[in-house]
């Protein structure tokens, strides 16, 4: 049976005003936009890791940082505190496919429409597919750097996504378009592990 798509447009939240900085480097301009009024969850079952990503969403000064070592917590802190955006760790131990799943799909999700990194280091594209199928909004190879931290951000902020709901899915619109990115996160290529080097999505 053929599924017609409904497209649902999700309410953003006021994510992430942009500040003009003017003619500057990409290095002076980590921070163009005023993340202080949005919050974050950081599911991720490494300790290490975990205090990384809140150290450099700090750098950003996002409003408010929550953490969680395991996806029952994860789960939750994102009822609880209504993030508006969620970074989940897939690794053998973590299941983030299921709590993003739950996310989506899951009848006491206090926002299915919320912003979803995958953060992880299978990159194999048939772990980038599966994440897409389940509702990701961006992926995110380990190992990173700040800036490409800083890039998904922006592509939030800048670029939001239609929600589509369809038979088996519900998610962002899977059909990616085009994002504009400077000659500064080509030059990154050789840090992202191919997820996020190339000027078009490989999602």
């Amino acid at each position: 049976m053929r599924h017609d798509p409904a497209i649902l447009h999700a309410a953003n939240p006021a994510f992430g005003r942009s500040t003009d900085l003017g003619d500057t480097t990409m290095s002076e301009a980590i921070r163009p936009y005023d993340f202080s009024d949005i919050s974050v969850l950081v599911a991720e079952h490494n300790s290490y890791m975990r205090q990384t990503i809140r150290s450099i969403l700090r750098t950003f000064n996002i409003g408010q940082i929550e953490e969680a070592r395991t996806p029952e917590n994860a789960w939750d802190a994102f009822c609880l505190h209504k993030p508006d955006v969620v970074f989940t760790d897939w690794a053998p131990g973590f299941d983030g496919m299921n709590l993003l799943k739950q996310i989506r799909r899951d009848d006491d999700s206090p926002n299915p429409f919320v912003p979803v990194i995958v953060v992880t280091s299978m990159s194999e594209k048939e772990h980038v597919l599966t994440a897409r199928d389940l509702g990701m909004t961006e992926f995110l190879a380990k190992p990173f750097s700040p800036k490409l931290i800083y890039l998904r951000l922006r592509i939030i902020a800048e670029q939001p996504r239609s929600f589509v709901r369809t038979g088996d899915f519900f998610g962002p619109d899977r059909r990616r378009r085009q994002i504009a990115v400077d000659s500064n996160r080509r030059d990154d290529g050789k840090n992202d592990n191919g997820a996020g080097a190339r000027k078009k999505s490989a999602v």
